[in-house]
């Protein structure tokens, strides 16, 4: 799924001098006008209606800002984790955000950071689907694992070490383009001149050479060596969502937005990386059904050139936001900004301390390690059983492509009901709704799979189907899996988990925090990677590992429901110790006041 939680704090943004002008200028002379002097405007009608409808969509992610920021204060109710106890949804946040509407001139940051995030989402859907169709359906999905830890890793370390220097050397409006112009010149190289040639390049007798020696779980790794051109246009596919999204745009929105615009210009990012993704999506099946029928170095010339200028783009985009919106120079400004505060995240051995002392931080690490790591493994699984049902890239571009479209859709259904799932059926079913649906979507996927290759393999039919029928129906209920994992996450786990930080302390909360980022996420990352390789040493192929890894997903989910279960009662426990706490306070102040009363009664009798 495409990444939708910012990272970093809000209160550490940057706020460029000449923006804030601008948006001062903006509301003196009838542009950035709000709610409460409405009333007061004697412009023209087609003008006040125009300035109405480009004002709306600004109030509505002002509203979705600030309903998400009441799903997240800390709760006053008693038992505010089951159903209908929960906060309502505010009904009166849009009028709110009419009369304190936000100013026009915050268009200007709007619509060139949101072509940018846009452009960055588009290239990022095709990328995945080009880097997996290429490597999957050539060397087989036993690469995967062996691409993540060797390949990819490594140089994502290599290029944030690289971008620290290019921080502290380069001006800060170039570090931009200065990241993305290798990658989109390495596209076009692998495009232009080594996909064309990668049967003289590729060491094809690699694999053959070593076979009496390597171990058949080794296969995959030797796999990436031979096909080393696949493997680096795999890589750099990778980097393009850790390297743009997630690090170049975001700190090119802190710098932009001040804490008060983001409100209402981070959600329409969020709409606009959806909105990428359904549009990618179909574009890739255009090319592959359409244009380039049959000819897969026809669909990647066509793929790539939508990369490269999606690429453009963004490049004119930043242009523009550099030029009209942070002016000559991009600085901190004194009297509205403070200066950021180092954050202390620990190193291994105090988040491993913080996750043995407290309860709520274990099962917290074991929910993100337990989303990382069955999601890890269901994709290894299913990419590799889809290539068995589509063994030509296009083919199976054009299946991904079905799935980017679902998830682009379904991600953008959650947003607007997630919350309603949390108000009407509680926390307990919020936070399990996404480990319930892979487990039953997923134990689909893996016992039609099982069970097609066993009739495959003795010949036989079962319940009226073939084995390739039996397999289909697998292969489409691991896409539904596929789908409502990357879908759900940001709308009910991630808002689920951050629940739990709510009545912790302060210092809990951060050490907490910051351990479960260091030891879960990086775990739940890697992990399904490493049981992969090593499941992989032990069978020989993917084929052969998937009862096992069927079992190991199975197990990771229900410790994934166990923490779940675990936190709902240490909540419960926690809730009900506090209304026991309240009414003896209350009783106690009532026997207080009781005896004072009676006093005063006698006194003058």
């Amino acid at each position: 799924m495409i990444n939708l939680k910012r990272p970093g704090r809000l209160d550490t943004v940057h706020v460029p001098r000449s923006a804030s002008s601008s948006s001062n200028n903006g509301s003196s002379n009838g542009n950035g006008s709000n709610g409460s002097n409405r009333s007061g405007d004697e412009s023209p009608p087609l003008r006040r209606k125009l300035k109405d409808i480009f004002q709306l969509p600004l109030e509505i992610a002002s509203t979705l800002s600030k309903e998400d920021a009441h799903y997240l204060e800390k709760r006053q109710r008693k038992k505010w984790w089951r159903s209908m106890s929960f906060p309502k949804v505010p009904n009166d946040t849009l009028e709110a955000a009419h009369e304190e509407a936000p100013p026009l001139s915050l268009w200007l940051k709007v619509l060139p950071l949101g072509c940018i995030f846009f452009g960055a989402s588009f290239n990022l859907a095709i990328l995945q689907s080009l880097k997996d169709s290429i490597m999957v359906t050539t060397a087989g999905a036993e690469t995967l694992p062996f691409l993540a830890s060797f390949v990819v890793l490594p140089s994502s370390l290599g290029f944030f070490l690289l971008y620290g220097k290019m921080v502290e050397s380069l001006p800060s409006r170039m570090v931009f383009y200065v990241s993305i112009m290798p990658l989109v010149a390495f596209y076009l190289l692998f495009t232009l001149v080594l996909y064309p040639n990668h049967a003289a390049l590729h060491p094809m007798w690699l694999v053959d050479s070593v076979a009496h020696w390597v171990p058949q779980g080794l296969m995959g790794l030797v796999k990436v060596v031979q096909y080393w051109t696949f493997s680096l246009f795999y890589c750099s596919a990778e980097l393009w969502g850790s390297v743009v999204i997630s690090v170049l745009f975001w700190s090119l929105a802190n710098e932009v937005c001040t804490i008060s615009e983001a409100k209402s210009v981070y959600p329409l990012m969020g709409i606009a990386a959806n909105v990428a993704l359904v549009l990618s999506g179909n574009f890739v099946k255009l090319v592959n059904t359409q244009i380039a029928v049959g000819n897969t170095y026809v669909s990647l010339c066509w793929l790539v050139g939508g990369i490269v200028t999606m690429s453009s783009f963004m490049a004119l985009a930043k242009t523009v936001l550099d030029k009209f919106v942070i002016g000559d120079y991009c600085s901190l400004d004194p009297t509205t900004a403070a200066k950021p505060k180092r954050k202390n995240k620990g190193n291994m051995a105090e988040s491993f301390a913080i996750i043995r002392e407290s309860p709520k931080i274990s099962n917290l690490a074991i929910l993100v390690m337990s989303y990382g790591i069955s999601h890890r493994l269901f994709e290894f699984a299913w990419k590799g059983s889809l290539r068995a049902l589509y063994p030509t890239a296009q083919a199976y571009q054009t299946v991904l492509a079905e799935v980017a479209i679902a998830t682009g859709w379904a991600t953008i259904t959650f947003m607007i009901l997630g919350k309603f799932v949390f108000q009407y059926l509680g926390w307990g079913a919020a936070a399990s709704a996404t480990p319930v649906a892979m487990l039953a979507s997923g134990g689909v996927f893996f016992l039609l799979s099982l069970l097609s290759g066993s009739m495959a393999a003795s010949g036989n039919m079962m319940f009226g189907l073939e084995p390739t029928t039996m397999a289909f129906m697998g292969v489409a209920a691991g896409a539904i899996t596929q789908v409502f994992a990357r879908s759900s996450k940001f709308s009910l786990f991630d808002p689920a988990k951050e629940m739990v930080y709510i009545e912790m302390s302060k210092e809990e909360k951060s050490k907490g925090k910051a351990a479960v980022d260091l030891i879960g996420s990086q775990i739940g990352k890697s992990g399904g990677a490493w049981v992969t390789q090593a499941l992989l040493l032990v069978t020989g192929s993917m084929t052969a590992s998937l009862p096992i890894i069927a079992g190991v997903f199975s197990v990771v989910i229900f410790s994934w429901l166990n923490a779940v279960r675990n936190l709902g009662s240490m909540i419960r426990k926690e809730e009900e110790a506090k209304v026991l706490i309240s009414m003896d306070d209350s009783q106690d102040s009532v026997d207080d006041v009781e005896p004072k009363a009676s006093a005063a009664d006698v006194a003058p009798a």
